[in-house]
């Protein structure tokens, strides 16, 4: 097998194999990435029932805090026995508008208090919500809220209550006892999550303190949280977390069974494309070899055929010669001969260019000699058939100098070029040929008045065996390889042929590397 042929049945079989790999690892990666968002969504929603049941315990507090800052009237005795009474109460105050303290009175009436006050009173400078501009007007006497800050002892909470005249009054949380009554909500620290994997459920303060924490699994110091969920306020600076222990070929880009399906399905498909791949080169080189032995007869028949036609050839000339002038139906009958021989050899001569083994580049064999005499001892060979067809030669020489070139290669060139002439455009009733030379270039035109060529079939005329519509070659015989033949000659010839566009007919230009020939 050659090497050339082997690359290309590997790239049949590894391109697609490859395309298929590459997509079943993105589907399978693709469905795991869906298998855990859907994951994600169920922790998250464990969180959010936690958050729910927190939410529920602060709305009831708040509601409770409402009740006790009510105050119709600022009676120190029962602020204090709200204090000395209330588990979730550390202390009360009532700010005036203009931000003094009515409660705890100024020095205080006990030591608590006046701890109390030295605590309050830089956190009421700061200026909290509640005490900010317009705060004072007290127009909306039910408005309360939450305030938070941070002291030592880690987080603190207020809540507040706008008073009619402007005054506002507030409660400074036990932060312990709001602390145990969010985590007496919480199940035991051995639950489990339901349905859901087994893991571990972490309760964390504003400093990432872990509260309280609950499920079966323990995850290690570095290990990240599947998924996270912030409270919603008063304790929106803490956040639940929930950690589940690493599945199984965790870290892996597939997990065994999605590699184990990809695999099989590529291992199937290799299989199927290698036994496609085998087949197809076992079909296509038998015929290669068909094809080959086919070439190989042709050429032999071809070269056969060649030395008794040029002997018909020249003894039909040399009869000519010794006719008559006068017996012009002989002459008539001995000219057909003649040219249907020419047309004969020409087709030989294509046939064994076209025959030649991996279509070997023919030896050019350049001697001195002038185009416009090779054009014109082509033509004379064509002139019969032309003539009994009508069809008007008109040939303008401007190739007369002394160039080196293969005259052969020309006269096979132009006789391609004129059969085409003979085969399809004789109702035009012209031809015309025209030369020029510059440098070392020759050019040379073939125009006829012929149906033409469309121009989207001007690449496919110079295809082998391509013929044009039946429309154009209705009744003509012809193996369709003149004109690749003919361009591969004048390629070989350091040039080229090109159909140039025409109003009326087809045009071809001729191009030769032609060097001058120095004497």
């Amino acid at each position: 097998m050659k090497p050339k042929l082997i690359v290309i049945l590997l790239l049949i079989v590894l391109v697609p194999l490859g395309l298929i790999a590459w997509l079943g690892v993105r589907t399978a990666r693709a469905e795991q990435e869906q298998v855990q968002q859907r994951l994600n969504k169920a922790l998250t929603a464990r969180l959010v029932d936690v958050r729910e049941n927190i939410v529920l315990l602060a709305a009831r507090h708040e509601r409770e805090l409402l009740r006790l800052t009510e105050l119709p009237a600022i009676d120190p005795a029962i602020i204090r026995d709200i204090v000395r009474n209330q588990r979730l109460v550390r202390q009360m105050f009532v700010i005036a508008p203009n931000r003094t303290f009515i409660f705890p009175p100024p020095g205080g009436s006990s030591d608590r208090e006046r701890e109390d006050m030295e605590r309050l009173v830089p956190v009421m400078k700061n200026g909290p919500a509640f005490l900010k501009a317009g705060a004072e007007t007290g127009a909306d006497a039910g408005q309360s809220g939450w305030h938070t800050w941070f002291a030592d002892e880690g987080i603190r909470f207020i809540f507040w209550r706008r008073l009619a005249g402007g005054r506002t009054a507030g409660v400074e949380v036990e932060s312990a006892a709001l602390m145990a009554d969010v985590i007496a909500l919480m199940p035991a620290s051995g639950a489990r999550g339901g349905d859901l994997p087994a893991g571990r459920i972490v309760l964390l303060d504003a400093r990432n303190y872990p509260l309280y924490q609950w499920g079966d699994y323990s995850p290690g110091e570095r290990a990240l949280p599947a998924a996270r969920l912030t409270l919603a306020p008063p304790l929106n600076a803490w956040s639940l977390e929930y950690y589940l222990p690493p599945a199984p070929g965790a870290g892996r880009i597939l997990s065994g069974s999605a590699l184990f399906n990809v695999g099989a399905a590529t291992g199937v498909v290799a299989l199927a494309l290698i036994a496609l791949g085998v087949y197809f080169y076992r079909e296509s080189s038998r015929e290669i070899r068909e094809a080959s032995r086919k070439v190989s007869f042709v050429n032999q028949v071809s070269h056969e055929l060649k030395t008794p036609l040029t002997n018909i050839r020249m003894y039909a000339e040399l009869l000519e010669e010794r006719l008559p002038a006068d017996d012009g139906k002989a002459r008539d009958h001995l000219g057909v001969i003649i040219a249907e021989s020419r047309r004969l050899s020409r087709l030989i001569n294509n046939v064994l260019t076209l025959a030649r083994p991996g279509r070997a580049r023919p030896t050019l064999h350049p001697v001195a000699g002038v185009i416009d005499g090779t054009i014109t001892s082509t033509l004379e060979g064509f002139r019969p058939v032309f003539e009994e067809a009508g069809v008007r030669i008109v040939f303008t020489p401007g190739a007369g100098r002394q160039v080196r070139y293969d005259a052969d290669v020309l006269e096979q060139i132009l006789g391609n070029l004129f059969s085409n002439v003979e085969k399809y455009a004789v109702a035009g009733g012209l031809l015309e040929v025209t030369s020029s030379q510059e440098g070392d270039r020759t050019e040379i035109v073939v125009a006829d008045r012929g149906p033409g060529i469309p121009p989207d079939q001007a690449d496919n005329i110079f295809r082998p065996f391509v013929r044009l519509s039946n429309r154009l070659t209705d009744g003509v015989a012809g193996t369709g390889i003149g004109l690749t033949i003919a361009r591969d000659l004048a390629r070989l010839h350091g040039g080229d042929i090109i159909l140039e566009p025409s109003a009326a007919g087809a045009r071809f230009k001729v191009e030769l590397h032609t060097p001058v020939h120095v004497a």
